[in-house]
């Protein structure tokens, strides 16, 4: 008998996720709570006004972004119709209704009416992976078509010049990261390294980065980029202080 997952309650908001491929995580919340979008565009005039989360399984991310943003509106794709369907019922469910849209929809096909200004993901799927028995887990979690080049050229398709992008990615080696970026016509701008505990390595990282206008121009590019390094955990269990930072804002309780 599978396990029942209880509903994701947060103070704002509650999510059920019985029914998605992938259950709410630790990390998704933290990720959705790191998420900086700017108040306007790179020319300083343009406000944003849209914003796209692909995968976005139960609607999490774009629950998160509606909170903190109450004039932005948010897209929400999946493949997974009983996730969209999930994440639908989440955000009726939600104060947010009127700012969230959810689509079943592949990124790889997309064709938004207008694009985005920016794009957020936290990609269910990690390369080299073998594909797993459960086929909703091997749809969400696998990547025979949706790597990371894919992922990143589908969005600098729909993403305007100078728009921004943050994914949630396992670490892999900067120097891949930077090639595998600009080969989409990506500017990388941040990466923030996150680790569960202190005497454990970092796990996933916050790529945050910037479309760049379509160029043939092919020739290697390194610019500067800030990093930084945000531990979830203390020892003991509990939030460590920057973790608490960003959270407290969602969180119903604090660990």
């Amino acid at each position: 008998m599978s396990k029942v997952r209880k509903p994701f309650a947060m103070k704002q908001f509650t999510i059920a996720h019985d029914k998605v491929a992938l259950p709410v995580t630790s990390d998704a919340c933290l990720f959705g709570s790191m998420i900086d979008l700017p108040q306007t565009l790179e020319n300083k005039s343009q406000p944003l006004k849209n914003v796209l989360d692909v995968g976005t399984g139960t609607g999490l991310l774009c629950l998160m972004l509606a909170q903190k943003h109450p004039h932005l509106h948010f897209v929400g794709i999946d493949i997974h119709e009983a996730s969209v369907e999930q994440a639908l019922q989440n955000v009726i469910n939600s104060p947010f209704n009127n700012q969230i849209r959810i689509d079943l929809a592949n990124i790889l096909s997309f064709s938004p009416k207008e694009p985005f200004d920016a794009i957020v993901c936290n990609p269910p799927f990690f390369e080299h992976q073998l594909p797993s028995s459960d086929e909703t887990r091997r749809i969400a979690r696998h990547s025979d078509t949706l790597n990371l080049n894919n992922l990143l050229l589908a969005c600098h398709e729909i993403l305007i010049t100078q728009g921004y992008l943050y994914i949630l990615y396992p670490v892999v080696d900067p120097t891949w990261l930077l090639s595998t970026l600009q080969f989409a016509q990506f500017e990388l701008l941040k990466l923030t390294y996150i680790r569960a505990t202190e005497t454990k390595k970092p796990h996933l990282m916050l790529i945050q980065a910037k479309s760049l206008p379509k160029t043939n121009n092919a020739s290697p590019s390194y610019p500067h980029f800030e990093t930084e390094t945000i531990t979830h955990y203390q020892t003991n269990g509990q939030l460590t202080p920057e973790a608490t930072h960003y959270l407290q804002e969602f969180y119903s309780s604090l660990p």
